[in-house]
């Protein structure tokens, strides 16, 4: 376990050797770059290996919770200050099985997900910087699951949100790839300011960053309630920049401007998991407070039915799985606000799988359909011009629909334990509120991902012909018209080193969700627990209810997408106006654009008149003439003549004896 320091050093060092040294190499640095890149989160899956062993012989169980062993705990940092009142910071980092878990499942799906990029980038012209960068993005987000203390862990939490912009604005080129990656950018510096400012309240009641102090300062009551209440929901702030949630989810959808290998790792391991993450490394400050409690909990779960209603009308594949992350998402963020800790770090560890395997399955059907869409005008993400390609593509197909099933919760596939689990977790809580919602959210969840695969995979083969009017399931809108026949390619499966990583991941995507088989096999509950451990038992009535409400929704897509029928169309023009409000995602864009054009840039244009006309004109040049005509006079006292310097020199002394001798008795001189 000492060595799990190891694990970011491993992939930030391959990012220094690429940027530093093959960058140098002319066409070898692409080669070089991605084979150094595959090394650096190698040799870190390694080191998870070894840690995860030295784990289960050493790591013991306290009544309590969880032991925690502590690295680099006795090294000085640097440190603020001298004598009994310095501020001594240590960059110390923890081993648990919550970081375990997470160090795992980080290294595991990076190294896929780049095996994946090799063959889905080949041919990019920065092909080697897109290696450099993923290389650094896994070194940040592995610093973030290792960190025990804040001031390291906001350290990488920023490297994890710049590598992100660097990656979604990969092609910046087209000015909407940009914009998407400043939108990420800006969205989610809007949350780490909460954040940094709920880290300074922090810092002032405890004179600390590290955690371990900081949690036992909060538990032993020594930190004022209203600052704990204050703390916890600011630093939650920039938990929802990161995952996502409302009102910061505008950032998420768009993120799909980056390539898809980066959509996948965002998705399932890195930057939407941060925010979950610090949620739970950071439990006992918020579970202090009832108030952050709640705040947390009404969060989550208000944003998994909005996120979900609104993937319900998407187009574009990968905004239909994004609009699904950021409903999962809410999901685990509803699970640790009712206290079902568990529960919600279960559904981010079994997620993380067969999220990163449909967004890998998206990848492939895209890198399929754009050379036969190429210079017809048409979408390739779009699945109104896909279909028909089970045949084509039957390995994509294959996992996209087990990962799918594992999403909707159908037994005994990874997605349906942890989703009983945080069912579980809400009727035990006696949140029923929640509870009915996460029902709802299942039911749409399973709609959505069968409309998807329906019209992607079933159907005839709508890539083959022009484009014509297309039947939605609620809003019935027209599919765009193109500009002719696609290419002369047909869709076809994607090469190996893209085939080969579906194929590995499907394995936990199914199985990731028996650790956790309540009463039969629950070694995730025992190890990743807040408190002492509490025995499950499998509620049949939950199961049977998450369940059928999964199977109806993939019952009513089947009745509606498996085959042309006139319903979605019928039901589109009967609802119209709630087709048009989830198609604009219920007009948070406009709704923000707004408040930045009319709102912000008003305050900044008032702001710019007050310094051009109070401080700058009034303040900085409205003394300038009075000094200039001082000036003026002064400088006519510079004649150059001797004898009115004479007739000075003799004034000067005249009055320098008057006030000596006393004449001018009233008068007073005071040096200092």
């Amino acid at each position: 376990m000492e060595l799990a320091w190891l694990a970011p050093v491993l992939p930030a060092g391959a990012f220094a050797l690429n940027v530093l040294v093959w960058r140098q190499m002319g066409q070898a640095r692409h080669l070089l770059s991605s084979l150094t890149t595959l090394a650096g989160i190698g040799g870190a899956f390694l080191v998870f290996l070894q840690v995860f062993g030295d784990a289960q012989a050493n790591l013991e169980e306290t009544a309590s919770g969880p032991a925690r062993h502590l690295i680099l705990e006795g090294l000085r940092w640097f440190s603020i200050g001298s004598g009994g009142t310095a501020s001594i910071f240590a960059p110390t980092l923890v081993i648990d099985w919550l970081s375990i878990m997470m160090l795992g499942v980080v290294t595991f799906l990076a190294f896929l997900i780049e095996v994946y990029a090799t063959g889905y980038m080949k041919g990019d012209n920065r092909y080697w910087w897109f290696f450099s960068v993923k290389a650094l993005f896994t070194a940040a987000m592995l610093g973030v699951v290792l960190s025990y203390n804040f001031l390291i862990f906001y350290i990488s939490w920023e490297m994890v949100g710049l590598c992100s912009f660097l990656l979604i604005g990969f092609w910046y080129q087209e000015r909407d790839n940009a914009e998407a990656a400043k939108k990420a950018f800006i969205t989610t510096r809007v949350g780490d300011v909460g954040f940094f400012v709920g880290l300074a309240l922090l810092y002032v009641a405890t004179g600390t960053f590290d955690m371990k102090t900081i949690f036992d300062a909060v538990e032993a009551g020594k930190v004022d309630p209203t600052t704990v209440t204050a703390a916890g929901i600011l630093i939650f702030i920039g938990a929802m920049g990161k995952s996502g949630q409302f009102p910061l989810h505008i950032w998420l959808p768009d993120a799909m401007a980056g390539p898809t290998p980066v959509s996948a790792l965002v998705h399932s391991a890195t930057m939407v998991a941060a925010g979950v993450y610090l949620v739970g490394r950071a439990y006992p400050l918020f579970h202090a407070s009832e108030t952050t409690m709640a705040v947390i909990a009404a969060v989550g779960t208000f944003t998994a039915i909005f996120a979900a209603s609104i993937a319900l009308v998407q187009r574009d594949i990968k905004r239909i799985l994004a609009y699904s992350t950021v409903s999962q998402l809410g999901y685990m963020i509803m699970a640790l606000g009712i206290g079902a800790y568990t529960a919600g770090l279960f559904h981010l560890f079994t997620h993380a799988f067969f999220k990163a395997l449909l967004f890998l399955g998206a990848g492939s059907v895209i890198h399929s359909m754009e050379p036969v869409l190429h210079g017809t005008g048409r979408n390739p993400n779009d699945i109104f011009n896909m279909g028909g390609l089970r045949t084509k593509m039957p390995i994509t197909f294959w996992t996209f629909l087990i990962a799918s099933l594992s999403l909707a919760g159908i037994p005994p596939l990874a997605g349906f334990w942890s989703k009983d689990a945080i069912l579980l977790g809400a009727w035990e809580h006696g949140a029923y509120l929640p509870l009915a919602i996460a029902l709802l959210t299942a039911f749409l969840t399973a709609f959505y991902m069968f409309r998807c695969i329906y019209l992607t995979f079933f159907g005839s083969p709508r890539w083959a012909s022009e484009p014509h009017a297309s039947a939605d399931a609620v809003h019935g809108a027209h599919a765009a018209h193109g500009h002719g026949h696609g290419g002369h390619a047909t869709p076809h499966e994607s090469p190996w080193a893209m085939a080969l990583p579906l194929i590995v991941i499907l394995v936990p995507a199914i199985a990731a969700g028996w650790l956790g088989m309540p009463g039969i096999y629950a070694p995730f509950e025992e190890a990743v627990r807040f408190g002492p451990v509490v025995e499950e038992h499998l509620n049949i009535w939950l199961a049977i209810a998450g369940s059928l409400a999964g199977l109806l929704g993939i019952g009513l897509a089947t009745l509606m997408y498996l085959r042309p029928v006139s319903g979605p169309r019928l039901l589109g023009q009967a609802f119209p106006d709630t087709y048009r409000v989830l198609l604009n995602k219920y007009y948070f864009d406009e709704l923000y654009q707004w408040l930045i054009d009319r709102v912000v840039l008003a305050i900044a244009a008032m702001a710019a008149t007050v310094d051009r006309k109070v401080v700058n004109d009034t303040f900085t040049d409205a003394p300038g003439p009075i000094f200039s005509t001082l000036g003026d006079w002064l400088r006519r006292t510079a004649t150059g003549r001797v004898q009115h310097y004479a007739v000075g020199f003799v004034l000067g002394i005249t009055v320098v004896g008057a006030v000596v001798a006393g004449l001018v008795p009233d008068l007073r001189i005071t040096l200092w």
